[in-house]
């Protein structure tokens, strides 16, 4: 999914029910009503309103950093794999480790394991084959972990609605039980608001980020693959070229 596909499909989610939750109108006052309505909603949901807002600007921020750095061209750069696949068909390992020190991509850091095994000990493949493995398990489970903060937002944000659904209750029921001359509908109104509003804005949040958390899942797995791929080519060519170079033909 393009980045611009993916902020789409974000802002979608929230104007779908930010539309669904205002009253039908005809005209230009439509926007303004819905505007309205937003700006309503936030203050029926009090406190906890608040908190999940900073929750949804928080998945709003991750998103946009995800969508610049979780690319291929950013984690395998096109640019790196050319100049170190030069680099070993001149058997010039220095310069490979050089190259390697220079690029702070996932690639680099997993080529670059690999190379300074070589440079080591040319004759213990398994050596140069398990380091690349290591620095690639390394680098894949940062990968992982940098995306783990979406998923942890889509279970938080609806446990703090929920949180603000009890708030919602006490409210109701406290005003209920002060306030003996107003009508107990117009009594539990408000902490009913309270309590509806920020259940519907914790799921909602929680939806995105979820969604989101899946998209970005798929995008790593892809991305891994070509990691994987590009790094151990890499690695079978330094071990064919160290052979080549031995061969008395």
């Amino acid at each position: 999914m393009s980045a611009k596909n993916a902020i789409a499909l974000f802002f979608s989610v929230f104007m779908v029910a930010a539309v669904s939750a205002a009253p039908e109108t005809s005209g230009a006052s439509a926007s303004g009503s819905t505007f309205q309505t937003l700006v309503k909603l936030v203050q029926n949901g009090g406190t906890v309103m608040y908190i999940l807002i900073l929750i949804s600007f928080l998945a709003m921020c991750l998103v946009f950093f995800y969508l610049l750095s979780i690319r291929t061209s950013f984690i395998v750069p096109p640019s790196f794999i050319v100049r170190s696949r030069e680099a070993i068909d001149k058997k010039d390992f220095e310069l490979l480790a050089e190259i390697c020190s220079n690029e702070p991509s996932p690639a680099a850091a997993i080529v670059a394991a690999g190379a300074r095994i070589f440079l080591k000990s040319k004759n213990n493949y398994q050596m140069v084959r398990d380091a690349v493995e290591d620095e690639g398990a390394r680098q894949a489970a940062r990968l992982w972990n940098k995306i783990q903060a979406l998923q942890d937002i889509a279970v938080v944000a609806p446990m703090v609605g929920l949180l603000g659904t009890v708030v919602g209750m006490i409210k109701s029921f406290f005003n209920l039980n002060q306030d003996v001359a107003t009508p107990r509908p117009t009594v539990i109104a408000s902490g009913v608001s309270m309590a509806l509003t920020t259940t519907a804005a914790g799921l909602i949040i929680g939806i995105a980020a979820m969604i989101f958390y899946s998209i970005f899942r798929a995008r790593i797995n892809k991305i891994l693959t070509t990691l994987e791929e590009e790094c151990n080519a890499l690695a079978v060519e330094m071990m064919v070229s160290d052979i080549d170079s031995d061969s008395p033909f």
